[in-house]
């Protein structure tokens, strides 16, 4: 039984179409420009995103994730360097095993993985860069808005 408060959500949710919010973590040595990584989203989702530039990707810490999620962002993006050519040598290669690892146990929490990207570009592809972060945004728009609480956990198989 659904309640009227609830009722109204799905009318709004029916007449608008969903926009995704981000946290958009990037590096400061490949991309230290936050007005060039605001360029690489689609218009409306640059809007309502937030952009938090990182000395390097290796300190992106899972909890800045999971924090942005209870924050109700609805995916956390990372953007850091091409595989060895991080200033700080093997900083992404770090990055690359603990947001793996993190995308993994949201998988087991039931919160689509598809809510977290990370990309390791070079900041010359700006193609690719768009290209990867179109889909993710896509990603994120066909899966619906990250409800805390509510309907952001994936149904069990039976």
């Amino acid at each position: 039984m659904t309640t009227h408060i609830e009722a109204e959500d799905e009318l709004v949710l029916k007449r608008q179409p969903f926009v995704p919010s981000l946290a958009v973590f990037h590096c400061r040595w490949c991309l230290p420009e936050t007005d060039l990584v605001r360029s690489f989203l689609p218009p409306e989702v640059a809007e309502c995103s937030t952009f938090i530039t990182l000395n390097c990707t290796a300190r992106m810490e899972a909890e800045f994730a999971i924090k942005a999620f209870s924050e109700g962002f609805d995916g956390v993006l990372v953007l850091g360097c091409e595989i060895g050519e991080c200033h700080f040598r093997t900083g992404n290669h770090q990055a690359v095993k603990r947001l793996a690892l993190l995308k993994k146990m949201m998988s087991l929490c039931g919160v689509y993985p598809a809510r977290l990207g990370f990309f390791w570009i070079s900041p010359y592809d700006e193609d690719a860069i768009r290209k990867n972060v179109g889909s993710m945004v896509h990603g994120i728009s066909s899966v619906g808005p990250f409800k805390y609480g509510k309907t952001w956990i994936r149904p069990r198989p039976r």
